[in-house]
């Protein structure tokens, strides 16, 4: 009986392994079916969009034609020549998106990716169509802000043009009084300023009096590029007025800092005339004598009353002359300091050098007749120098020349120990 039965394993496992399939099978035709209606809903979105992005553009081009006529009247071809230009590519735009939405509308057979493609130009014409009208529209708006709302900002303008006008005297008060204190060239970013106010001012005035004009006559021409010719004008003497008052504050903060940086500089020249009197080396005291005389002349030059002041080239003046100074005065107090370390080691290298010179020739001497030349010359030579920074001044030198003389008798003790082996 078990024999008989031995293919049913078999067939448990081939019936698992077809159900197995069969719902693989199922599970990717419902996914298929789940992308294509996703695919099916962001195509018809896509559709969507296009189509209110053609029935928007279209609207505003009727709309912006009749504004651009509005515009004519009321400013002229001239001051609307760019919204001309702006409707003119808007409309081309616009004919191409619909050439393509009766592409789409047509029977004729299309694959999705072409139909998607298509869809997302129309939707990228009609924007750009659309943005660049909404902004020709704003500006005409704006336009139509300054016309409208012109004698108010005129009266305004006006009185701001007073105001300004009445700083002129301050402003020539401001420099005929720096130019007491202050040099030409410390002036000269500011010295102008009164009179390319001035001139800014006129203007200014200028292109007011044809606002008024025009609005007095009831003339259709625009007044917005006069208004903003007055108003530019205007900030511009503003701005040049305030450049005089900031200049004279930056003047008068570099002249205290240049008492400050004089009044340093007096302990700084107290200090190296310090250094030069006791410094040992006359050659160096000379030379500090000399940068200290510099900077003596450049200080009082500069304190002179009578001199117009340029603080920010005096200050540059006088860092140059201190930088030499300091310069010299560290040199200066190395070489002292070399000096200083020099006399402190001179009295052990002169007793080290004795030591060793009469250690060699007590040497010698008793070994008599066994010791050569070249020992013998070399502690005369050790001798000689030893005498030499005895008598020597200078400690620098001094102490080269005992550790010289160190040096020869160190060699003769050698030697003279090697003839005597």
């Amino acid at each position: 009986m078990t024999g008989e039965l031995w293919w049913v394993p078999s067939v448990i496992v081939l019936g698992l392994v077809l159900a197995i399939v069969a719902f693989i099978v199922v599970v990717a035709r419902r996914r298929r079916r789940g992308r294509e209606r996703v695919a099916d809903a962001e195509a018809a979105d896509l559709a969507r969009s296009a189509s209110i992005g053609l029935v928007r553009a279209d609207d505003l081009i009727q709309a912006a034609t009749d504004e651009l006529g509005f515009a004519i009247a009321q400013f002229g071809e001239n001051a609307t020549r760019d919204f001309a230009a702006a409707l003119a590519v808007s409309r081309r735009q616009l004919r191409d998106a619909f050439a393509l939405q009766q592409k789409l509308d047509d029977a004729l057979p299309e694959s999705a990716a072409e139909r998607r493609r298509w869809n997302e130009q129309i939707i990228a014409l009609t924007a750009e169509a659309t943005n660049r009208l909404d902004e020709q529209t704003r500006d005409f708006d704006a336009k139509r802000g300054i016309e409208r709302d012109a004698p108010q900002r005129l009266d305004q303008l006006r009185r701001r043009l007073d105001r300004v006008a009445d700083r002129l005297g301050s402003g020539a008060a401001s420099l005929d009084r720096l130019g007491h204190t202050y040099a030409p060239a410390a002036l000269a970013p500011i010295g102008g300023n009164v009179a390319r106010a001035r001139g800014a001012l006129n203007q200014a005035r200028s292109a007011a009096d044809a606002v008024a004009a025009r609005l007095e006559h009831g003339a259709a021409e625009p007044v917005g590029e006069q208004m903003r010719e007055a108003e530019h004008g205007l900030f511009l003497a503003t701005r040049l007025l305030d450049a005089i008052e900031t200049g004279e504050d930056e003047l008068h903060i570099g002249h205290a800092g240049l008492v400050t940086a004089l009044n340093a500089a007096d302990a700084e020249l107290a200090e190296a005339r310090a250094l030069r009197d006791r410094h040992e080396e006359a050659d160096t005291s000379a030379e500090l004598n000399r940068v200290i005389a510099e900077a003596d002349r450049v200080l009082a030059e500069l304190r002179d009353p009578a001199r117009p002041s340029h603080p920010s080239a005096d200050l540059a003046r006088l860092r140059e002359a201190m930088d030499g100074l300091d310069v010299m005065r560290s040199e200066a107090r190395n070489r002292q300091l070399r000096l200083e370390n020099a006399r402190t080691a001179l009295g052990g290298a002169l007793l080290a050098a004795r030591s060793q010179i009469a250690l060699t020739r007590d040497f010698i001497t008793g070994n008599r007749g066994r010791v050569g030349a070249a020992a013998r010359t070399r502690l005369a030579e050790a001798e000689r120098q030893l005498a030499l920074a005895e008598a020597e001044a200078d400690p620098v030198s001094a102490l080269d020349t005992a550790r010289r003389a160190m040096t020869h008798g160190t060699d003769a003790e050698a030697l003279a120990r090697y003839d005597a082996r």
